[in-house]
């Protein structure tokens, strides 16, 4: 048992560095030649490997960014165009079944699944593993069969059900067809119930065993793949009601069923009791003069493992390889660093101002923004003092001493756009003239840099010289480490994990779904459950450090601006999480009015303060599809696949 949880340990670390793509030799033996597959599960060492091999498809939340990227969170330069760049040719509509993948699920994750299914078939004790090690590695095994369908089934809206490993890599062995989308997810969140009754909780190792999937992990993703498929995109959509398979079959079902949100919210509420039964609660910092530290509080929520005391956290991606986000998301004054990935300002608007409030309600047609008064928000001149928190979260302020429980936010002159937003806004968003939070470059010399704050004006170090540069005016700040190491050719990033799944987004769920409950016809329980819903948005308000609804402060909202206000929250407290805000948009029906228009930002071509800080068009998008493309290339080759509407 001690070498198998070293095994795990060491191949926990490799596989953000993709050291096991090696194990596809084994992969490519003759699925039929039944000695050498017995001859490879006699190995404890291939046994492991292959597991590996397996786990190695959990999708990448730091190197896979384009789910951002093709949402309304992040933003990359229009000149990557001309150089091939597949992200910003989605953008503008730019793409055809047959272009390359972003998102490679329909070839990759069919893969993961039939090697769970042999793993499952030929797995057996050895003189190193135990049985009971074996059983937990199946279940484990089975745990991604469901889970790898789900994202089938989310992504591409009409998938096959791989019942098991084909016996053959012979065409009439692989020619699925395409089931219905409810049908797919009914036997995934069964499946994922199952196994979350044979995977343990925890492991009695727990730091040689951090990043092996448990039960939670199990409750997490039916939580997830339900409130999908209870929302507006799949239940009830009139849109979609003429998709059919190869043989007439309905793939989405037309009518509403209020039943699919109750399901959704049962779900999430028992992925919460459970977390919550075992240690797990919302990450928050140390207290600074008798009060949470929101700032920190946030920052840790992203940052930290569970050793080092962030119990938030339910699925991560052990080593997720984060050099490649920190790279482009580091300003260009920093050595070797792109400067590139940033956010929008869409993004930027969303934010609650100090006092909970929002700030921009909407937009005119010219995208003049429409601004709620009573927040406080405004977009005219500069702060005329600095701003002071309780918070050792420093990163701000170029006065600030690491340790001190009171640091500068935003400096005096700092333009009113950025000023008294929530304590989430500063940890996400780099702005123009705000501080360059890099602590050191860490480069050849042992001299420290001067600390100085960033500059995106025309042609200065961090602003549009070339083609990369913040192409809205803002850099990525969320999740970037700000002691990050300049130098990229020496490979020094700071290694941790990704987060696939965390606490924040269970409350979240469970409040939209019961909401959704309980405004449905013929269900009228939003009188009853109205406290229980507020309950866990005020949880993760109360942890932002704004006002919780129902306070001295804020009052209840409306049933009616309930839900844009949770969906607000959960656009917040979400952003630029591998494209949660890209799902949400989905499902929730808008992404064709979100993404489909042109999109703004600060004036990149400027060069002094009064002509930067202007809502400036920087792109036209273009909307495609609610679903991604399966590949031209498998459209061709099996005659019983069929290609979803927008394609």
């Amino acid at each position: 048992m001690k070498q198998y949880r070293l095994f795990i340990y060491i191949a926990e670390i490799l596989l953000g560095l993709g050291i096991f793509a090696g194990c596809s030799d084994y992969l490519d033996k003759r699925p039929d030649d039944q000695l050498d597959l017995k001859t490879t599960f006699e190995n404890s060492k291939n046994l492991y490997r292959w597991l590996a091999y397996i786990y190695d498809g959990i999708p990448q939340t730091y190197a896979d960014s384009n789910w951002d990227t093709i949402g309304d969170d992040a933003a990359t330069p229009a000149e990557w165009i001309a150089v091939g760049n597949k992200v910003c040719n989605y953008q503008v509509g730019n793409w055809t079944p047959s272009d390359g993948q972003i998102i490679n699920f329909w070839k990759d994750l069919p893969k993961r699944i039939r090697s769970a299914y042999i793993f499952i078939a030929n797995a057996h004790a050895l003189t190193d593993v135990s049985q009971k090690d074996i059983d937990i590695m199946k279940a484990e095994c089975r745990f991604f069969i469901a889970y790898y369908h789900s994202l089938l089934v989310m992504t591409y809206g009409s998938v096959p059900i791989i019942s098991e490993a084909a016996p053959t890599t012979n065409a009439s062995d692989l020619m699925l067809k395409q089931r219905p989308f409810y049908e797919v997810v009914d036997w995934c969140a069964n499946e994922l119930e199952e196994v979350s009754k044979q995977l343990p909780v925890s492991y009695s190792d727990q730091a040689n065993s951090y990043g092996r999937a448990t039960s939670l992990w199990a409750l997490a993703m039916r939580a997830r793949l339900l409130t999908f498929a209870a929302s507006p995109l799949v239940n009830g959509n009139p849109d979609m009601q003429g998709v059919v398979n190869c043989d007439g079959d309905k793939i989405f079902s037309s009518t509403y069923d209020p039943q699919r949100w109750k399901e959704a919210a049962d779900a999430n509420k028992e992925l919460i009791d459970a977390a919550e039964a075992n240690g797990y609660k919302l990450y928050e910092a140390e207290y600074v003069n008798g009060h949470s530290d929101p700032y920190m509080s946030y920052f840790g929520a992203l940052m930290l493992r569970r050793n080092q005391g962030n119990y938030e956290i339910i699925m991560p991606r052990t080593e997720d390889g984060p050099g490649w986000l920190d790279l482009k998301s580091a300003p260009k004054s920093i050595q070797n660093q792109s400067g590139v990935f940033g956010v929008t300002q869409n993004l930027v608007d969303a934010f609650f101002m100090a006092n909970g409030k929002v700030a921009i309600t909407g937009y005119g047609a010219d995208g003049t923004p429409i601004i709620n008064k009573d927040s406080g928000y405004s977009e005219n001149g500069y702060s005329t003092s600095d701003f002071s928190a309780d918070t050792r979260y420093f990163y701000n302020n170029p006065k600030g001493v690491d340790g001190s429980e009171e640091n500068v936010i935003t400096e005096k002159g700092t333009y009113n756009m950025y000023c008294n937003r929530e304590p989430r806004f500063y940890i996400s968003v780099m702005y123009n003239e705000s501080f360059n939070w890099a602590k050191t470059h860490k480069d050849q010399t042992s001299q420290l840099p001067p600390r100085k704050n960033v500059n995106f004006f025309f042609q200065k170090e961090d602003g549009k010289s070339g083609s990369d540069y913040p192409t809205a005016g803002y850099l990525m700040k969320k999740r970037i480490a700000p002691d990050y190491c300049g130098s990229s050719s020496s490979g020094q990033y700071n290694k941790r994990h990704g987060i696939v799944y965390r606490l924040a987004e269970a409350y979240l769920s469970y409040a939209e779904s019961l909401y959704e409950y309980s405004v449905s016809d013929g269900v009228n329980q939003y009188d009853a459950n109205k406290s229980e819903i507020l309950k866990y948005v005020n949880k993760i308000r109360a942890r932002a450090g704004i006002p919780e609804y129902g306070s001295a402060e804020l009052q209840v909202p409306s049933q009616n601006e309930l839900r844009d206000l949770i969906r607000r929250e959960r656009r917040i407290e979400l952003n630029c999480e591998s494209g949660l805000r890209w799902n949400d948009l989905r499902r929730w029906k808008l992404a064709e009015s979100v993404l489909d228009g042109p999109f703004y930002g600060m004036n990149m071509m400027a060069t002094t303060r009064d002509d930067f800080y202007v809502r400036t068009k920087y792109q036209e998008r273009k909307f495609l599809s609610y679903w991604w493309p399966v590949p031209q290339d498998d459209i061709d080759r099996n005659p019983n696949l069929r290609q979803l509407p927008g394609w």
